[in-house]
């Protein structure tokens, strides 16, 4: 929607309509500064986008101590972590559109720049460091995000580099573990201004140590009994964590018309043990046995490149991305005798977007373009011998090649001006995948597999605003993701009677999922109380999921699934109490399973049915923030920020028997800052102290069971200087 004349005229002086705070510190004016986003490829404030969307600013990171994406998702209600393969990478879900298989159902984005390869199940690793901003929309993007954002999008905006003046920020802060180990921060981000007006540059670099806090127990074989038995005291405070974070931008405005960017990352994430844990054992240890043989190695190369020209009556973007991952997961299960399986992932991305998105005055708005992406997912698995039971090595390599096309589009006009606002988006999308598998200790040999998805996915929205502090909205879209095929190799594992054999088999096509919204924003006094509201339903059908057979883990297409939900939020300033704020966020949700297939009803052995809500989200969670800034004298600001997230109980995945508890998870920060540039920070995360269960896996015959805690409570203290 195209907003014009009386629809910018209070709206866009007051706060925006979100579930947090956003771009506002404590101490300023009513009413609040509105933000603007980027969320439909077009910059818009926020309150005039017609859809769910929630965005935070790089003030609130910091005043709220989220050093990554997995922190930040406590702030959002709605979106949960579900499994995690390190204590950094994790994946989530929005809505209950949960991933236990295939590819994302969120899109991942650095500014205009995809995060994705082919069935990706992870999050990227991303620092706040020197961030603009984050938005998190909610519902299907398929539309103008394409696969892999069925059930919303991420995007991470960074600060662009200052074309006027020379500007940075230096942080550097130290912490310290409830029962662990201490750690440490420093951040640098600084903008140097190359031709004024003309050409600049930014470079931030973040490096964060955090102390490991849980326990490793070793185990050796005990070749009298030959039972796996612990040895000697567990090794305590394990499990540290380094994260490298790199990154340059150039942004190059030659002429009025022309704008160039480009960004270069390296992150780099080393973490021992693999975050998984015994479950029910206190202090947290590690399922893992041997030290040598534990934690996760990653990096990855993040290239992006955007031409965008102004024409008179539209401008064109094209933004070239490519992404080089590398990963290497090593693990020594317990159950499995100490063995270290060693995984190792590389997978390699290129993608373009082209896109003409209108300009004009007028009734009129429309948005065109062609997306390409070639990319692949390459995968080694590698188990040593163990010359004591007389077990070979075994080898098993996996590719996966994918080459996508789509065309989009969106068109929008104004049925009634300054009112009423119609539109409808459309994409098609193609995808060509093979399959390619190697395994040493099979002597049937492995055909490649291809297979081709398509899909067609429309969008609906109308827009009404009857007075300049209202936005009503109807919003109706369908999402997607490509199909799956299963490893042959893991096909043949499975016993031919069982009823999953013969679908592993086969390809597993597409899902799809269809949103229907109808959400409400409002401001009151001014724009010092905003009200947010969305009601939804979503039909999710050929759900994809993983089922365990025995110690083999496939994916299958599960059914159908649906439900209804509600996004809510409050956001106060009041007059009478200038620097406060203060927030309600909450959202509910019932997805459930509608129709399952019969084969997984009886591959889980009953313990999945018709009903059952989707697992690995939580049906309620819910955020309060409350913040206050006073000018303590005429050089020294002081400010208090504390929050309170909740997630209530719930099914982790399918078929386990260990659900995710209730968590409280509650922060505060106190801050001082003179003459603006000086900060002495001192903050506390998890001060309650909560260790409960965020995910659990424990399936009667299925593969190693585990659960991930809460981080402990952690206190600290930062100094920080902008100039």
């Amino acid at each position: 929607m195209i907003t014009t004349g009386r629809q910018l005229s209070r709206l866009r002086r007051c706060a925006p309509f979100t579930l947090l705070p956003l771009a506002i510190s404590a101490a300023q004016a009513q009413p609040l500064e509105e933000v603007m986003v980027t969320a439909q490829k077009r910059e818009q404030a926020l309150s005039d986008v017609p859809i769910t969307i929630q965005a935070v600013s790089g003030e609130f990171l910091n005043d709220q101590n989220i050093k990554n994406l997995r922190e930040f998702v406590n702030f959002v209600p709605g979106m949960s972590q579900g499994a995690t393969f390190s204590t950094e990478q994790a994946r989530y879900q929005l809505r209950s559109i949960t991933q236990d298989a295939g590819d994302p159902t969120v899109g991942y984005y650095i500014d205009d720049a995809p995060y994705y390869y082919p069935e990706n199940i992870l999050a990227p690793v991303i620092r706040t460091v020197g961030i603009d901003r984050i938005e998190v929309l909610k519902g299907p993007q398929s539309t103008l995000y394409g696969n892999g954002a069925m059930g919303g999008v991420v995007r991470v905006i960074p600060k662009a580099p200052n074309l006027e003046e020379f500007e940075g920020s230096v942080l550097v802060g130290y912490t310290d573990m409830a029962d662990g180990d201490s750690g440490h921060t420093a951040d640098l981000s600084v903008s140097i201004p190359l031709i004024k007006d003309k050409l600049a540059a930014r470079f931030t670099v973040g490096d964060e140590e955090r102390g490991g806090w849980i326990d490793l127990q070793p185990h050796e074989i005990n070749f009298a009994t030959f039972a796996y038995e612990p040895v000697g005291d567990p090794i305590e405070n394990f499990g540290g964590t380094e994260i490298r974070d790199y990154r340059l931008q150039v942004l190059a405005e030659p002429t009025e018309k022309l704008t160039l960017k480009f960004m270069a990352i390296r992150n780099e994430v080393l973490t021992e043990p693999a975050g998984q844990l015994q479950i029910g054992v206190r202090p947290p240890t590690s399922t893992d046995a041997n030290p040598n043989s534990t934690g996760m190695e990653n990096e990855y190369d993040f290239l992006a490149a955007t031409l965008i020209y102004e024409f008179e009556q539209f401008s064109l973007t094209s933004a070239f991305t490519g992404l080089d991952y590398e990963d290497r997961y090593d693990s020594s299960f317990i159950s499995q005798f100490g063995l270290p399986i060693v995984v190792t992932q590389a997978p390699e991305s290129f993608s373009n977007e082209t896109r003409l998105v209108s300009n004009m005055d007028g009734r009129w708005q429309w948005i065109a373009g062609i997306y390409y992406v070639d990319s692949e997912n390459e995968q080694f698995i590698e188990v040593p011998p163990f010359p004591a039971f007389g077990t070979p090595a075994i080898s098993q390599t996996s590719l996966i090649e994918s080459e996508q096309l789509s065309v989009f589009g969106e068109v929008s006009y104004e049925l009634i001006e300054g009112k009423l606002t119609g539109l409808f988006g459309l994409r098609y999308f193609e995808d060509d995948r093979t399959w390619t598998e190697e395994q040493s200790i099979l002597s049937v040999p492995l055909d490649d597999v291809n297979e081709t998805f398509d899909s067609i996915n429309p969008r609906f929205n109308l827009a009404y605003t009857p007075d300049e502090d209202s936005l009503y909205f109807l919003n109706i879209a369908k999402g997607f993701r490509s199909g799956i095929v299963n490893p042959v190799s893991r096909c043949l594992s499975i016993p031919a009677e069982s009823p999953l054999f013969a679908n592993c088999l086969e390809p597993i096509d597409s899902d799809e999922l269809w949103s229907y919204e109808l959400g409400i924003k409002r401001t009151f006094q001014d724009g010092r109380l905003l009200f947010d509201a969305t009601f939804y339903y979503q039909d999710w059908q050929d759900y994809q999921g993983a089922v365990a057979t025995g110690t083999i883990s496939t994916s299958a297409s599960f059914g159908d699934a649906d439900g209804v939900g509600v996004d809510f939020s409050v956001s106060w300033s009041p007059e009478s109490v200038p620097g406060l704020t203060l927030l309600v966020a909450a959202n509910w949700n019932n997805m459930e399973f509608s129709d399952l297939r019969p084969a997984v009803v009886e591959g889980f052995g009953g313990l999945v049915e018709e009903g059952d809500e989707i697992p690995g989200a939580p049906t309620f969670s819910s955020a309060v923030s409350v913040g206050y800034g006073r000018q303590l004298s005429s050089s020294l600001f002081g400010q208090f920020s504390v929050s309170w997230n909740h997630v209530n109980e719930h099914t982790t995945t399918a078929g386990s028997v260990i659900p995710a508890d209730d968590r409280d998870y509650l922060n505060a920060r106190a801050s001082l800052t003179l003459n603006e540039t000086l900060g002495l920070h001192i903050y506390g995360t998890n001060l309650t102290d909560d260790d409960g269960v965020i995910y659990g896996s424990s399936i009667p015959g299925g593969p190693n069971p585990y659960e991930i805690v809460e981080t402990p409570r952690l206190w600290g203290v930062e100094l920080s200087y902008d100039f």
